[in-house]
Parts: C-alpha cells; structure tokens; sequence
C-alpha cells in the first residue's frame, strides 16, 4: 500500500492510495471537519485521466460540507473516488480501500455513492468501522427533498409563498434514471405531473413510462425539450458551456450532484431567467436519512421534518438571490458558509484560556 498526501488550498487533507495485488486507485479528500467527521460516500467509477478523479472527489467533497451545513448536520464534508479504469471490483479491493479509510483514524466517514452497494459497505466495515451502511435504499428520501425543492422553486415562479401540492401538470424532464431518477419519476406521477424521460438504458426508460404515462427522449435531445422544470439526476457536470444555451425550461432542480460544470453556471442560468434550486440544497434526503442510523439525526419523524425544512431553505435562498441579484448557486454557498463561520466562532470562544493566560 502507497499512501501520499497532496496539498490542495481550501481543504483540509486530500491523499492517493494505490495497491499493486488489487489494482486499486483511489483518492479521499476532506474538505472540512469543522462540523465534525467529514461524511460522503465512496464513488466508484472508471475514470479515464487520473485529473478527472481529483477533479471529481474536490468538487464532490466541497459539495457534501455546504450539503451537510445546509441540513443542518453535525458532520463536515469529504468523499473518496476509486478509479476503476484498471481494475474490478472486488472483495479484495474494497478491503484495501476499507484500510485507507482507516488510516484516516476517524476523519472521514465513507458510505455509499454511485458504483458501491450496502454489500461493498460490508466488506469495508470488516476492517474499519469508519463506514455507514444501512442495508436501506436512500434514494426515496433524496426523491422526497428533490420535490421540495420542485415545489418551493414553482411556488417562488408564481409568486406563492406557501407549501402546496404544486406539481399537478407541471411537466418535468428527468435526466437519468438510476435509483434517484426511477423513485423521483414514480412520486411525480403520483403528483400528477407531466414527465419527460432519458437514460442510456432505453429499455429501462420504455419499462418506467409504461407506469408513468412518460414520454421518452434520447440523451442529446432531453436539453431543448420544452419544459416546466429540468431535473439531472446523473452524473454531475451536465451543465456547462454547450449545454446551458439548449436549455428550455423555467427552473433547474435534481437529484444529481455537481450539477454545473463551474460555479459561472449559475450566473449563465440567470442571465437565461432560468430558477436554480442548488443541487446540494434539494438533494440532501439522502444523507439526513442515512444519518438517522448512525446517530447523527435522531428518528424517522426528525428526518422528515428536515427534509421537509427543504422547502423553506429553497424558498430562503431564491428569494435572497433576487435581493442580492446573485446566482443561487453562490447564496446556497454563502447560507452553508455562515454556518460553518458561526461554528468556528463558538469553537475559538469555548477554546479560548481568558485574558492573563
């Protein structure tokens, strides 16, 4: 095992560790423990240059702090990419991988993410116990908070304040049908919005519009669909230079992560008059809802009312971006960071000796 340190500003530790008997190829960043142990799941995922892997576990990690601040956590933010370009999947692996959590002596917590299951959790948990699997499926409760942001974003649209049931012939492009996606589609319906789907598995796209009455586009096609709201719930990045000017929609809100390629997105978004709800705002079901097992929130009923709370901090951050006339993306980021700054002012107080010390 090969563990070394790169020094990158703004975060706190950030390592790459390399085995030679499995293969494995992966790098842990923890962007801030001010909150408490950095949490974000375990991305595994061929990668083709080793940059795109940095790249990725930096903007996932700061993601995952302003996600954490925003629901109001206890935890900070980090996150772990394995890069699987030369090399499966294996028991082995995850063992090796479970080991450099270790090393990290409690630092950073790993869980799930896109490519690794509860089973990989499992393995991990052998030789660590700086890892949270829950043997539940997340994704209902990142759906649930993804249509709480929906509602607020439509709601701040018509100049309407309060909750409602919102989405009733709204119609809704869905990017990306995986966990998130699927679950996210089966509650719209039962919203009774008008859905427009795709996926690279067209077969999986055709089986889910059969039960929600979704019309099927192909990939390229999904951006210049005419649209209430457009939803990624892919992999990040689907934002960016070419893809903003195809944009036809009214808001922007999904489940997927990293949404904007950059943060000068947002400000492109806007000069379009197209309503962002921040990814890492409307998406946090999922971790409040895997937190409540590890004892981070307390019960079912706290995580609901958090995710619930979406609503309102959505709603607070829109309305606090037309007043600033700023991006949503940056006042999303500036809520997280009070947060953040009011904790580390507690800190230096309660660690301060007095005067004369």
């Amino acid at each position: 095992m090969d563990i070394k340190q790169i020094d990158i500003d703004g975060y706190e530790k950030v390592i790459h560790a390399t085995e030679k008997s499995t293969g494995l190829d992966c790098y842990i960043a923890i962007h801030s423990t001010t909150l408490g142990p950095a949490l974000g799941g375990a991305r595994f995922w061929k990668y083709e240059k080793s940059h795109d892997a940095i790249e990725d576990v930096l903007k996932l990690s700061k993601g995952m702090t302003y996600k954490n601040s925003l629901a109001g956590l206890n935890v900070g933010g980090g996150k772990a990419v394995v890069n699987l370009r030369n090399a499966e999947k294996t028991p082995e692996l995850l063992t090796e991988f479970g080991k450099v959590v270790d090393s990290l002596g409690g630092k950073y917590i790993s869980a799930e993410d896109v490519g690794s299951s509860p089973e990989d959790m499992q393995i991990i948990n052998k030789v660590t116990e700086h890892v949270i699997f829950t043997g539940t499926d997340p994704s209902p409760a990142t759906s649930l908070g993804v249509i709480r942001g929906m509602e607020a974003s439509v709601n701040f649209l018509r100049n309407e304040m309060a909750p409602g049931q919102s989405l009733k012939d709204i119609h809704i492009t869905i990017q990306g049908i995986g966990h998130v996606g699927y679950n996210l589609a089966e509650m719209l319906h039962q919203k009774e919005a008008k859905l427009t789907i795709t996926d690279l598995d067209m077969d999986k796209c055709k089986e889910l519009a059969a039960k929600t009455e979704a019309t099927v586009v192909g990939l390229d096609e999904i951006y210049e669909v005419s649209c209430d709201i457009f939803a990624p719930c892919a992999l990040g990045g689907s934002i960016n230079k070419d893809t903003v000017e195809k944009l036809n929609c009214k808001i922007l809100c999904g489940g997927a992560n990293n949404q904007l390629i950059n943060s000068m997105m947002g400000y492109a978004l806007k000069d379009k008059g197209i309503i962002n709800a921040p990814d890492f705002l409307v998406n946090a079901g999922g971790v409040l809802d895997t937190n409540k097992d590890f004892g981070f929130v307390a019960t079912d009923f706290h995580v609901a009312n958090i995710i619930d709370g979406i609503y309102d901090r959505t709603m607070q951050c829109l309305t606090e971006a037309k007043e600033k006339n700023l991006p949503t993306n940056i006042v999303a980021e500036m809520m997280a960071d009070k947060r953040l700054k009011e904790i580390q002012i507690k800190s230096a107080r309660e660690s301060w000796p007095g005067p004369g010390v």
